[in-house]
Order: structure tokens, then C-alpha cells, then sequence
């Protein structure tokens, strides 16, 4: 596990630091970073409600609310459970939304400047990009790589399957045709 020296260090070397990172969330990243995993993004925000910090690192998402008392809620998103991640961008401030394993997850008050980099780099990472020095897929064309990767996952079941790529089609990310053919591939 990193120290909290090495995870401010890899937070400064992001570039653009969001002012809205919490120093508590900082301070509790050492004991949730696994060994050698690699912060690559970070961004403020809030989910349910509670408001902490989503960091993007070389293996996962990790949501993280440090409360002044104490408390600690952690949540986490391994990419491989990762089916796509969305954005929207308001006046002031970005929501991400993040779709894992038939369960969705809303960071909202992103700042609205970084939301849509933080959604790209994932995205890129998703759908198969080294996220370094990549550009990153558009959103149109990620949908049908990540249904590629559907048929492959270890341990899913056709019906869990079926239901991603209905997902999938339900957020406007699979025209009718894309879905048709990929639905037709998973029943081969």
C-alpha cells in the first residue's frame, strides 16, 4: 500500500487537481489503495447524497466519504464489472454515472470541468485503452466494444448477459440493429 506521501505525490501529478478533494478522503486512500495500484484520475462529488471523492485508479473506481468523526464508506467499481459509464454536463457542476454488474451508481455535483475528462479516461480504460496517451473512444462507439467483451466475461450467465445488453439499449448507447446482432452473437 501507498503512503500518504505517495498518494499526494500521484495526486499532484494528475495536472488539473480538483480544489475539491477532500483532505480526509486523502488521508484514507493509503488504507483502501491496494499494493501498487495507481491513482490516474480523481474528482469531488457526491453520491447518495454524501459527499467524498471518486478516484479512478489503474484497477478500479473507488468512491470514498470520510466523515469528521470517523465514519468511512467505501464503495468500489473493478473495471471488468464496468458496462459503461455516462455523463452529464449542467450550469455549474457534472454528474458521472457509473454501470456495474446490473447496478448504478450517480456521483453528482462533478465539477462541471473536469466530469467529462474523468468519464472519458474511464471509458477509454473500459473499452480496452491503456488510458495513457490514448484518445479516448467516443461515446457512440464504445457501446459496441463493450458488447463485444459481453460474450467473454467469465462466470456471467447468458440471462445476466441478455440483461446488460437490454441495459445497454435501454441508456441509447445500442441502436436497435446493434442490439439485434449482438443478442443474435451471445445465442449462438
Amino acid at each position: 500500500m501507498p503512503d500518504l506521501e505517495e498518494v499526494r505525490m500521484q495526486i499532484a501529478r494528475l495536472g488539473t487537481v480538483d480544489a475539491g478533494l477532500g483532505k480526509r478522503e486523502i488521508a484514507a486512500l493509503p488504507s483502501i489503495l491496494w499494493e501498487h495500484e495507481t491513482i490516474t484520475s480523481a474528482v469531488s462529488g457526491a453520491l447518495d447524497n454524501r459527499v467524498g471523492m471518486l478516484v479512478a485508479t489503474d484497477r478500479r473506481l473507488i468512491f470514498l466519504d470520510k466523515k469528521m468523526l470517523g465514519g468511512l464508506k467505501v464503495e468500489d467499481f473493478p473495471y471488468q464489472n464496468i458496462t459503461s459509464i455516462s455523463y452529464e454536463l449542467g450550469m455549474m457542476f457534472g454528474t458521472i454515472r457509473i454501470f456495474a454488474s446490473g447496478n448504478r451508481a450517480e456521483i453528482s455535483m462533478v465539477p462541471k470541468a473536469l466530469a467529462q475528462g474523468f468519464a472519458e479516461k474511464v471509458r477509454n480504460r473500459i473499452s480496452g485503452g491503456s488510458g495513457a496517451g490514448q484518445t479516448p473512444a467516443p461515446a457512440a462507439a464504445s457501446a459496441p466494444q463493450a458488447v463485444v467483451g459481453l460474450k467473454g466475461e467469465a462466470g456471467s450467465g447468458l440471462i445476466d448477459q441478455l440483461e446488460r445488453l437490454g441495459a445497454l439499449k435501454g441508456q441509447g448507447l445500442l441502436t436497435d440493429e446493434e442490439f439485434t446482432a449482438a443478442k443474435a452473437r451471445l445465442l449462438v
